[in-house]
């Protein structure tokens, strides 16, 4: 190929790449709207996978601790207090809880929000709804996630799920994964 045929090739390549990119922009700034309302920690948001995703990525640069639970759930009930913790204490240093309600959507309002308010008043959850069933939710995330509540995952402050540990957990287990993440990434 002449050098002035491939010339006109990679020209016509980074306009369309160019182009492409800012007929992206809209989409991204829509998406980035769209999961503004789930940044509130002041009550349980209903969310899709690909809103979620979206709200690990709002909290890329600290470490995030994702605990999957639901109120039938007892080892999860046990756990929500100590993540409560985990989150008053360490949030100042770059710790995100989040918590994610496995339950049945049509109990959000009688069961679900009145329980967590209760349980874990400082922390922000969501609920596995809108468009997907609660298990392709969590396989979004880890597809080969064995269906246990409680599960928890950690992300370090790139945004890489780091760990998965299926079933209850104690404090200092969460506080043990956490630190190894503050000190691995930076933490103060």
């Amino acid at each position: 190929m002449p050098v002035k045929t491939l010339a006109v090739v990679v020209v016509s390549a980074s306009a369309l790449i160019a182009a492409l990119l800012v007929a992206a922009l809209p989409v991204v700034a829509a998406d980035t709207a769209s999961v503004d309302h789930l940044l509130e920690p002041d009550t349980i948001h209903p969310a899709t996978a690909d809103q979620f995703r979206a709200v690990l990525e709002h909290h890329r640069g600290k470490v995030v601790v994702v605990n999957y639970w639901a109120t039938w759930c007892i080892p999860c009930l046990q756990e929500l207090p100590e993540l409560d913790l985990l989150q008053e204490r360490y949030g100042d240093r770059g710790v995100v809880v989040l918590a994610v309600s496995m339950d049945d959507p049509e109990k959000l309002e009688d069961r679900v929000r009145p329980f967590f308010a209760k349980r874990a008043p400082g922390l922000v959850s969501y609920l596995a709804t809108a468009g997907d069933n609660s298990v392709d939710f969590v396989t979004a995330f880890d597809p080969e996630w064995l269906g246990a509540l409680p599960t928890t995952m950690f992300f370090d402050r790139s945004g890489e799920l780091t760990n998965v540990h299926l079933g209850r957990m104690l404090y200092a287990e969460f506080e043990e994964a956490v630190l190894e993440l503050l000190e691995a990434g930076g933490g103060s």
